[in-house]
């Protein structure tokens, strides 16, 4: 059998960490940001319902965001994985200690999203159990100092979704204007039940006119 050289096992290893890490960081920072913000936009009135692009045609797309959670070891519970997936074989395990899953974390001034930008945004989930007790939610926003404005959610649980396959979920977000190219975009799943939910495949991608250069540049 080949033995893997010391500095490749802490290269592969450092990968893992990292990883887990930034989920673990996703995590706590959509905490602190949801709870607060939720509340001051439910006192101002400021969900918003769901809307669609109503075609695509004439617009550049990019893919912002894939993840498939095809790491880390499903095995060992702190990566939240669950060894089972909608294409590969793991997949997000959320549950009410891991409510938040990722998804775009970006500032303005690197998207550089435009006047008439959009996000498609799409995922897959797994659950089992009544329809109904999937408290879960995708949710799209933008933030400014850790207050959203524009925030608009899909509840899953009244989407009809079938229980023990895996459920294709989508929401179309159209990017508002920013008064600051630091406030921020962002896209995540967000479990509210008391059991778990498995999310896999998430995929973001931004539609506008023109080319699309690469964020940051």
């Amino acid at each position: 059998m080949k033995e893997i050289a010391p500095h490749s096992f802490l290269r592969i290893f450092g990968v893992f960490a990292t990883a887990l890490g930034l989920l673990g960081i996703f995590v706590a920072a959509n905490y602190l940001l949801n709870e607060r913000s939720l509340e001051i936009s439910r006192k101002q009135g400021e969900l918003h319902e769901t809307e669609q692009m109503a075609d695509t045609l004439g617009l550049t797309s990019k893919r912002l965001v894939y993840q498939d959670f095809e790491w880390g070891n499903p095995a060992d519970t702190a990566s939240h994985l669950a060894a089972m997936g909608h294409r590969g074989k793991q997949s997000l395990r959320m549950r009410s200690w891991v409510p938040y899953s990722p998804g775009l974390w970006m500032k303005f001034k690197e998207l550089k999203p435009g006047d008439s930008a959009w996000l498609r945004i799409t995922g897959y989930v797994w659950f089992a159990g009544p329809p109904q007790d999937v408290k879960s939610s995708l949710v799209a926003t933008c933030n400014r100092k850790g207050v959203n404005f524009k925030y608009m959610f899909l509840e899953l649980e009244k989407e009809n979704l079938r229980p023990n396959q895996w459920n294709r979920v989508s929401m179309d977000y159209r990017i508002p204007r920013a008064p600051d190219g630091e406030d921020i975009v962002q896209v995540y799943f967000w479990y509210r039940g008391k059991g778990e939910m498995l999310v896999d495949d998430i995929d973001i991608s931004l539609y506008r006119p023109g080319t699309i250069t690469k964020a940051g540049h």
